[in-house]
């Protein structure tokens, strides 16, 4: 059985936070900064083995 998950990296360009989330709480979403608000673009994303 494959349990594997893919994880996103996001990062704002208005005050540069950083953040790790699972591809399938933010896939086709706009995702928020937590810290500004603004709108953040995802960098890359990879699979993890559960």
């Amino acid at each position: 059985m494959d349990i594997t998950i893919t994880t996103s990296w996001w990062s704002c360009p208005g005050c540069g936070v950083e953040v790790e989330l699972p591809d399938t709480a933010a896939s086709g979403c706009l995702v928020p900064c937590p810290d500004c608000g603004d709108a953040m673009a995802e960098q890359w994303q990879w699979d993890t083995a559960a």
